[in-house]
């Protein structure tokens, strides 16, 4: 499932406003067909001809190998309730577009794939009285943490009630890929859990070989900003401040200021690879060819570096300065939209695929219920352990669950960091300051 594990192309631009939404809405004829004809059919055997399928449709951003493990499971579904057919969108790479464009011509999917909670709040369905009545479901089950982000609060409730519109269904934390083949030759140990950044660099120098053209460590200088909080809040830094609206204090604190300027020292010493500056470094190229030791990256790389057989081991985030690693959770959940007209049916859907068969059928993904985790191991799997310490880890809120219009400042904070990177010898604390200010103005 990309987005929690690679999200930064949809994050960068899910839901750009539901306003643009009728744009293309006609592509969705076919689409707006099956919902009306599962409207016609919903909540009741009485409303349906026998011979005619009930059609419950689910959206996904999937592709490839995830999206038929996603259609096996509507397949068990659909043979759990005769007479339902799960029609399987998958929406793929213009996900947001059409899912807007779905929403604003009226006939959105009954479920769909979510991260963004606080952007789609007011046209989802809100779960807490199906989980407070549904025993199949169990909240405790889940990786601690991973409700936050599907739970948001209701400005039309009393005293702004938060409310639960999403079930976790995937997960990734970030964590260090080590490559051990490079390690190897170099007659280093591997890096251990309480390792630093000062332990990093250490290596890296070490790793270092310009004739062959191998850096220690590679740095993506045009990083997604939802996943550049883990470098920010290992540091004590953040984007946005807890109050939501604070980007000045934050963005360009003392703190963050330390952590940028160390991350472009390393860039000066010529230890690091800049990644991500349209060079035609790619990262999993550069780490398979032996030319990277060591990059940050989530559980998607794991099973890309499997199909490279590649060795590589896995390891928590360093800490900085003694403070205790953070890493940013990407968490995807299945929503219900608010005007499906069949949402008993959707619930028993949701429900199905986070059951355990489910979440076992979804080999791609790491486990969200704990208990498939365990009877798989995975608590000794040097290679998945990690990502399940990180989740734990997260302590700080991501900026766009502070405030459902981060979006308006996220572009200004991705140009800092670019600026900060591509200019090392420039002076950091400024173009920080400058963001701040800017981003800060873009929330009001």
């Amino acid at each position: 499932m990309k987005p929690p594990m690679r999200a930064q192309v949809l994050r960068r631009g899910l839901l750009a406003g539901l306003g643009l939404s009728l744009l293309g809405a006609g592509v969705w004829r076919a689409s707006a067909a099956a919902n009306a004809q599962a409207e016609g059919q919903a909540e009741g055997p009485g409303n349906a001809d026998a011979s005619t399928p009930r059609v419950l449709r689910f959206a996904t951003w999937d592709g490839s190998e995830s999206l038929l493990i996603q259609q096996r499971i509507a397949a068990a579904f659909e043979a759990r309730h005769p007479g339902v057919k799960v029609q399987v969108e998958a929406y793929g790479g213009g996900y947001n577009q059409k899912l807007s464009a779905a929403f604003g011509a009226g006939h959105p999917p009954d479920v769909m794939y979510m991260w963004n909670f606080p952007q789609y709040q007011r046209v989802l369905e809100p779960l807490d009285a199906y989980l407070a009545r549904d025993a199949r479901i169990k909240p405790r089950d889940f990786v601690p943490g991973l409700w936050r982000f599907s739970t948001v609060r209701d400005a039309g409730q009393p005293q702004g009630e938060a409310r639960i519109y999403g079930v976790p269904a995937g997960f990734t934390a970030q964590v260090i890929y080590y490559n051990k083949d490079m390690l190897d030759r170099a007659g280093l140990a591997y890096p251990q859990e309480g390792w630093s950044w000062d332990d990093l660099r250490q290596m890296a120098q070490r790793l270092r070989n310009p004739a062959a053209k191998a850096y220690g460590f590679g740095l993506d200088v045009n990083p997604d900003p939802y996943d550049f909080q883990s470098y920010l809040w290992s540091a004590g830094g953040r984007m946005l401040g807890p109050d939501g609206h604070s980007v000045q204090g934050h963005l360009n604190s003392p703190e963050s200021k330390a952590l940028f300027a160390y991350l472009q020292g390393l860039l000066r010493s010529d230890v690091v690879a800049a990644l991500g500056v349209g060079d035609g470094r790619n990262q999993r190229q550069m780490f398979v060819s032996d030319k990277v030791a060591m990059l940050l990256d989530g559980s998607a790389f794991r099973l890309e570096l499997a199909q490279d057989r590649k060795r590589f081991g896995v390891v928590g985030l360093p800490s900085f300065q003694g403070r205790p690693p953070q890493s940013v959770l990407s968490v995807s959940a299945l929503a219900m939209a608010k005007h499906s007209r069949q949402k008993e049916l959707a619930w028993d859907f949701i429900q199905f695929f986070s059951s355990a068969e489910a979440v076992r059928m979804r080999g791609n993904d790491l486990p969200v219920l704990l208990s498939v985790a365990a009877e798989q191991g995975l608590a000794q799997d040097p290679q998945v352990r990690p990502f399940y310490a990180m989740a734990e880890s997260m302590k700080e809120s991501p900026a766009h669950l502070l405030n459902p219009r981060w979006m308006r400042a996220q572009d200004v904070v991705r140009d800092a960091i670019q600026e900060v990177f591509l200019s090392p010898q420039g002076d950091s604390g400024a173009i920080l300051d400058r963001a701040a200010l800017k981003a800060e103005r873009r929330l009001r």
